[in-house]
C-alpha cells in the first residue's frame, strides 16, 4: 500500500463540519424525493463472472453533473459533483453547498491526485485509498466508473438483477450494493441513463443525483439530458 504524499494538513473546523451535517440531512431527505422509484416488478438475477478485456464502455467519455450525500461512520459530505471521464483519465471535482470547491480528484496513467480546499496536495496509486486516508470515507472509482452508466465492473464477479425490460434494478460487487431508484426517459438514439443512485455497504451510503449527463449519441455527436 502507498504512502501518501501531501504538502500539508490542516483539518476541518466545527462550524464547516456542524454545517456539513445539517446539510447532508437536508439533501438526503431531498434526494429521496426526487422522483419515482424504479419499480422492480419481475426481476432476474444473474451472475457475471469477470472478463480479461475491459468494456468499451470505459473508453467512452461522459460529463457529469449533479449532487451527492455521503453518509459515513466518522465523516459526512453533501454538496455538488462534476465528473468528466475519458478512457485515459478522470476528473472529479466535489462542491460545498455555496458552490466552493471541496476537493478535486485526478486520476491518470500515473496515479490519483487529491487536491482539498486549504491547498494540500494528496497522491496514491488508486481513488479508493486516498479518498478514503484524506476524506474518511471510500469514494469506488474504480466500479463506479461503470455503475453510474447501469453496468458492473468487468474485472470482477458481480451480481445484477435485472427488470424484464432487462434494464439494471441493482448490482452487487466487491462489496458493495448499487441500487438504481430512478432512471432517464427513454430517448431515441441513446442508451438510458440513471438519474438516482444509491451506493451502500456497511461503513458508508452514498446518494448521487444526477442533475445533467454529456456524452455520445451512436452517432457520435455529443449531447446532454437535464431532469425535468
Amino acid at each position: 500500500m502507498n504512502d501518501i504524499v501531501f504538502s500539508c494538513i490542516s483539518s476541518l473546523s466545527a462550524r464547516r463540519m456542524a454545517c456539513r451535517s445539517w446539510v447532508l440531512g437536508i439533501l438526503l431527505v431531498l434526494v429521496g424525493c426526487a422522483g419515482p422509484e424504479v419499480h422492480q416488478g419481475e426481476v432476474t438475477t444473474v451472475v457475471i463472472q469477470p472478463v480479461q478485456e475491459q468494456a468499451d464502455i470505459a473508453n467512452e467519455p461522459f460529463v457529469l453533473t449533479g449532487r451527492l450525500a455521503v453518509n459515513a461512520r466518522q465523516h459526512r459530505f453533501s454538496g455538488g459533483i462534476r465528473w468528466q471521464h475519458t478512457g485515459q483519465s478522470d476528473e472529479i471535482y466535489l462542491f460545498s453547498p455555496l458552490g466552493q470547491i471541496v476537493a478535486e480528484i485526478f486520476r491518470d496513467q500515473t496515479g490519483v491526485r487529491l487536491v482539498t480546499s486549504e491547498p494540500a496536495i494528496y497522491r496514491a496509486q488508486n481513488a479508493e485509498y486516498l479518498t478514503s486516508q484524506v476524506l474518511g470515507w471510500e469514494l469506488p472509482l474504480a466500479g463506479m466508473r461503470f455503475w453510474v452508466r447501469g453496468t458492473h465492473f468487468p474485472d470482477t464477479v458481480a451480481e445484477k438483477d435485472l427488470d424484464k425490460n432487462r434494464r439494471t434494478v441493482a448490482i452487487r460487487q466487491d462489496g458493495w450494493q448499487v441500487v438504481y431508484q430512478n432512471y432517464y426517459p427513454a430517448q431515441e438514439g441513446m442508451s438510458v441513463l440513471p438519474r438516482l443512485l444509491e451506493f451502500s455497504r456497511p461503513d458508508v451510503k452514498m446518494r448521487l443525483l444526477v442533475d445533467q449527463w454529456q456524452g455520445e449519441t451512436k452517432s457520435g455527436d455529443a449531447t446532454g439530458r437535464k431532469l425535468p
